[in-house]
């Protein structure tokens, strides 16, 4: 959660949703495993904010940047299902390089394609 938070509710899920200081709002997803927190590397982090002087909100990975968000339906939430886990994705990647694959349990347990 940024500094600029001034109210948060977290879920069961990892879900934690705020409205910034300056007005905006912002949700954050967080995934972690014992595997990860043992090796002490952060989370899986999608977060979906929307700043107050934006044009439209964004998508922003823990460690693989930002994407546009234009979401105004139902059917256009669900659209980005496959951007969701290419974020989820490409941050697990990032993090396996911070250790290695053994922080990915499925791997671990014979996992195959």
């Amino acid at each position: 959660m940024s500094d600029s938070t001034k109210c948060a509710r977290r879920s069961r899920s990892g879900l934690t949703a705020a409205t910034s200081r300056r007005g905006g709002a912002e949700a954050i997803w967080a995934l972690s495993w014992p595997e990860q927190q043992a090796a002490g590397i952060s989370s899986i982090v999608i977060r979906a904010y929307y700043g107050a002087g934006a044009h439209h909100p964004h998508l922003q990975a823990g460690t693989a940047g930002d994407w546009p968000l234009n979401v105004f339906d139902d059917a256009q939430a669900a659209a980005q299902l496959p951007t969701l886990r290419a974020m989820a994705s490409a941050d697990l990647h990032n993090l396996v390089f911070q250790r290695d694959y053994r922080i990915i349990p499925a791997i671990l347990n014979g996992w195959k394609p």
